[in-house]
């Protein structure tokens, strides 16, 4: 159990990470995109908050039920369709926050045999509970680094 519980602990930092790349960014750069086509902090805040919602039925369905269909989808079609322009980057926050909360509860309450259920992803073909969690903390970590640039692109570019 303890080489789970270090993957669940940087489960639960990749979120702080997250909402430590939010903190203090001002209201004038929420809005700025980088360049064409690119996301601005308010709709990377939006799509880490949907991946969130999406990965912690995952997490369930994997757990519960091996051998399930994880079905892919859309981001670009999500952040239009959902108005990621228009999200508040504070719920969105508090979102990841509850979620990971109550998932690390569940990752810490599993048998370590179901570290190895497997999901069929509809694109990324067969990946295992172990496999989710590690692609979840790396997204985060990933998409904080991305804000903390910005972030600071912006502020040096006021």
């Amino acid at each position: 159990m303890a080489h789970n519980e270090e993957l669940i602990l940087r489960f639960e930092q990749s979120a702080a990470a997250m909402e430590d790349a939010l903190r203090n960014v001002p209201e004038a750069a929420l809005d700025r995109s980088p360049g064409p086509g690119k996301w601005s902090i308010r709709q990377l805040a939006a799509h880490l908050a949907d991946a969130e919602v999406v990965s912690s039925g995952r997490l369930r369905w994997v757990a519960a039920q091996p051998g399930c269909e994880l079905k892919a989808f859309d981001q670009d079609k999500w952040a239009e369709g959902l108005a990621y322009d228009r999200q508040s980057p504070q719920e969105d926050v508090e979102l990841v926050r509850a979620l990971r909360r109550v998932s690390a509860r569940m990752l810490r309450s599993l048998p370590d045999i179901a570290w190895k259920n497997v999901g069929k992803h509809e694109e990324r073909g067969n990946l295992t509970l172990r496999d989710l969690v590690e692609g979840i903390c790396s997204h985060t970590e990933s998409h904080a680094e991305q804000i903390r640039k910005l972030k600071t692109q912006y502020s040096v570019a006021a």
